[in-house]
């Protein structure tokens, strides 16, 4: 839920969000009492925040080329095919990832404690 709702954002809104996932780190320390468990969450929202930076980057990029791809009046609709599949391609794998991540994330809790995380995230906005 977490990664997923953070995949939407970063989906809808572009590279731009800036957005982190520290605010689960901090959350996880103060639900969880076992130490290593939380530092694997935070070794897990790490790693999402790495992905989502690294899809920042690469949504530009794309971006950039379609641009620059759609100011081509020469342009044959199999060659913007291609690029939009590309995109796809690279973009399933970001959302991959990240749902990977955060079943990770779900594995190591139990419900009470995914939702008290997610409580204190949601209250500490």
């Amino acid at each position: 839920m977490i990664i997923g709702t953070i995949t939407l954002i970063v989906l809808l809104f572009g590279g731009g969000v800036g957005f982190s996932l520290d605010i689960f780190s901090d959350a996880a320390e103060n639900v969880i009492p076992d130490k290593q468990i939380v530092k694997q969450i935070k070794d897990i929202t790490k790693s999402a925040d790495d992905e989502m930076k690294a899809w920042q980057k690469e949504a530009g990029k794309i971006s950039q080329q379609l641009a620059e791809m759609n100011r081509n009046y020469d342009l044959s609709e199999t060659e913007m095919k291609i690029a939009l599949n590309q995109a796809d391609i690279r973009r399933e794998a970001f959302q991959e990832e990240l749902i990977k991540l955060r079943f990770q994330a779900k594995n190591l809790m139990s419900w009470v404690e995914w939702d008290a995380m997610y409580a204190k995230v949601t209250t500490e906005k």
